[in-house]
């Protein structure tokens, strides 16, 4: 059995949703083969922008705090 036909013996245990999330996927990475990314140049500016902003960093002790606080330790 190839790597692929384990993929998708995984994919139909999955609700039909989730199939069908996973189709679309898929055919769009077949559509696009070659384009390099599954994002839009202004994506990439989206993410790139906040990347570089300076005020987007969360010192450590927040962020540790936060995940306590959502997971209760």
């Amino acid at each position: 059995m190839t790597k692929l036909d384990l993929l998708l013996a995984r994919i139909r245990k999955l609700p039909p949703e989730q199939q069908e999330a996973f189709a679309e996927q898929i055919e769009f990475a077949l559509d696009n083969q070659g384009a390099g990314s599954l994002l839009t140049d202004e994506e990439w500016a989206e993410i790139e922008a906040a990347l570089n902003d300076d005020q987007a960093e969360i010192p450590h002790a927040q962020v540790v705090a936060e995940m306590r606080a959502k997971y209760g330790e």
